[in-house]
């Protein structure tokens, strides 16, 4: 039996980042006592939020000071915190209940709510779907994952208006969730990721499809058919999800040229994506199965997407010096997500790659990259194995920081070459996030100068 947030007067909030402020915030709203535990014993002293926080009661606790977490009826962890975690592994010893900021919000929640997860294009589907809902008239708000937290939009007021929310879900955060609050979900694809928390890329799909757990009564699950394919047998056989893909046998499929609801079509793809498969077009079957599931016209929903901007870093064009084009795909954080990058490119690309591993090999790049990526600039924590991976089968040089990637790749780069920066690997060891590492490329880019050799 769960604990009600009412009986949880006494909650530990672990992880202060952005989902553990708001988790704070909204306990201590609803006279929650709370105590916040990070690892930067200076937080109240640099963080004016936890400041604040403080002020209103919370009392703030250094990771680093033993806490007897038995005198506590909750423990809120933030979505990197890891299982093994001695608070975390205590709590669970003591048999006190776990959940994430999304479950807080989740025994609240009455709105229709969609979910969307997967190793790659989540935020941009997330996106995407809340652009389509607001241009059909639908007050919508996207959460979760891409930023603001949920716990938010109980006690906001813009967001308390919405009708729709749209959450994007990690696996993390699907490791705690067991609230059924959403109307429907989709799975987007599953591939290495995050092989330094999880023990196998099975465990790591298993937290993927916890969504599942979270579905309404009547929810419907939509997962990409190579997905389903793939990883369908870890469901429980009376689990019947709907599938998307390029198969004619899926609900939602796509010869490339149209997609098709049921067989019947239902709009045609714009031209620019025509002809090829790609994670656009995926992207674009993903939301137009939860668009659907909510009464969206197709018509509605293709003017809606004839206006969408995707978000900045994923393969995002950057500028064009002396016929060398500079594309920034600092989003690209796993294996998979290099190779689609490569995939989209007619002509050669020269890639630059790195940062902090995340405990997969970088092999399946050297089949992936034939005849497409004449070198590699490895930068990051990640450089040496990079090298090691792929240096017998394609050029690979150490650089010791992003500026000097740069560099030497317009130095070796001829006119309609694309110089690519998708690291493959999260962003830690050099910069705040993926964000600041894109902006780091674009500022370097843009103070090129023409004929740099």
């Amino acid at each position: 039996m769960h604990t009600t947030l009412l009986k949880a007067k006494h909650v530990v909030v672990l992880g202060l980042g952005i989902s553990g402020l708001s988790a704070a915030q909204f306990l201590l709203n609803r006279n929650a006592k709370v105590v916040g535990v990070d690892r930067n014993p200076d937080l109240p002293l640099t963080n004016s939020t936890v400041a604040s926080l403080c002020e209103r009661g919370m009392i703030f606790s250094p990771e680093q000071q033993p806490l007897d977490i038995s005198q506590f009826d909750l423990l809120v962890v933030s979505p990197g915190i890891n299982p093994t975690h001695p608070l975390y592994q205590q709590a669970e010893k003591h048999g006190i209940e776990i959940m994430g900021e999304v479950e807080l919000a989740c025994r609240e929640m009455t709105k229709t709510c969609l979910g969307i997860t997967g190793t790659n294009g989540k935020t941009t589907v997330t996106l995407l779907i809340t652009h389509i809902l607001q241009q059909a008239g639908i007050k919508a708000q996207a959460l979760g994952n891409i930023g603001l937290p949920l716990t938010s939009a109980l006690d906001i007021p813009e967001w308390q208006a919405a009708d729709v929310l749209v959450v994007e879900l990690s696996s993390f955060q699907l490791e705690t969730l067991t609230a059924r609050c959403l109307d429907t979900a989709v799975i987007l694809n599953i591939t290495p990721d995050h092989l330094d928390r999880y023990p196998s890329l099975e465990a790591y799909a298993l937290a993927k499809l916890n969504i599942r757990r979270n579905l309404k009564k009547k929810g419907v699950l939509f997962i990409e058919d190579k997905c389903l394919k793939e990883f369908g047998h870890l469901l429980p056989s009376s689990d019947s999800p709907h599938s998307y893909g390029y198969s004619p046998s899926d609900q939602i499929h796509t010869d490339t040229q149209m997609i098709y609801h049921h067989g019947i079509p239902a709009f045609e793809l714009p031209s620019s994506l025509q002809g090829k498969r790609s994670h656009d077009i995926e992207n674009i079957m993903a939301a137009y199965a939860l668009c659907h599931s909510l009464g969206i016209s197709n018509e509605v929903f293709v003017r809606a997407l004839a206006s969408f901007q995707k978000p900045s870093h994923r393969i995002e064009f950057v500028k064009t010096i002396s016929g060398i084009h500079y594309y920034d795909d600092s989003k690209g954080t796993n294996i998979d997500a290099v190779i689609r990058a490569v995939e989209g490119f007619k002509s050669n690309v020269i890639l630059i790659a790195g940062g902090v591993d995340k405990g997969f090999p970088y092999t399946p790049w050297i089949t992936a990259f034939r005849n497409r990526v004449s070198a590699v600039y490895a930068i990051g924590q990640s450089k040496e194995k990079i090298a090691q991976d792929l240096a017998a089968h394609l050029p690979v040089t150490l650089c010791k920081d992003l500026e000097e990637a740069v560099q030497r790749a317009t130095c070796v780069a001829k006119a309609g070459d694309n110089i690519l920066l998708s690291p493959g690997c999260s962003s830690f060891d050099m910069f705040k996030d993926y964000a600041h590492r894109g902006q780091e490329f674009q500022r370097i880019v843009n103070a090129l100068k023409e004929n740099i050799k």
